[in-house]
């Protein structure tokens, strides 16, 4: 099972993550693990894409739908992290743009290279514990958590790695790492 961590903006309190435990766990294939109302958001164990699936319409069933982190009440969250972090990067560093769409194995992203390339595509695949490695002209991009950390051990020295969050269609931050020749 893979632990993530979800967000339903219409979280306003303490009964909002009991009605959220209680159809998670009526959700085969999810197990609840912990909600916060502040950052309304609850982690959650899940089998598989299509128990995420399942969740997600149960949970819109009951009046929360998944969507997209937001700062904690009063405070901020690292999960709504939009900028960059940058590793091993010296000035002229290339941050890849990122786009997010729903597909059938989980989200389908598109990205630009350095290359000119702006339409790369990779596929997120919510079945497999790790990712797929995409590449494109000695350029080479690993999306989920703790990317940056598993593309340095695939890559190498002589990689420069731009780390970013991007939001999966299910409301998951999950971390995407960009690695170019540097």
């Amino acid at each position: 099972m893979a632990q993530i961590t979800l967000f339903a903006p219409d979280i306003t309190c303490d009964h909002c993550i009991e009605t959220i435990r209680k159809t998670v766990e009526h959700a085969d294939g999810a197990t609840f693990l912990e909600g916060d109302v502040d950052s309304q958001s609850f982690a959650i164990d899940i089998a598989s894409g299509a128990a995420l699936d399942r969740v997600a319409d149960a949970l819109a069933g009951e009046g929360y739908p998944l969507g997209p982190a937001r700062p904690a009440r009063g405070g901020s969250t690292n999960a709504t992290i939009a900028t960059n972090v940058a590793l091993d990067l010296g000035p002229q560093a290339f941050a890849p743009r990122y786009t997010v769409e729903k597909s059938s194995e989980g989200a389908s992203i598109t990205y630009t290279c350095p290359c000119g390339s702006t339409t790369e595509h990779y596929t997120y695949d919510r079945a497999k514990p790790e990712q797929a490695v995409g590449s494109c002209c000695d350029h080479h991009l690993l999306i989920e958590p703790a990317a940056a950390a598993r593309l340095r051990s695939i890559v190498g020295g002589g990689y420069s790695i731009d780390v970013q969050t991007v939001q999966m269609p299910w409301g998951q931050p999950v971390e995407a790492a960009f690695a170019s020749k540097g």
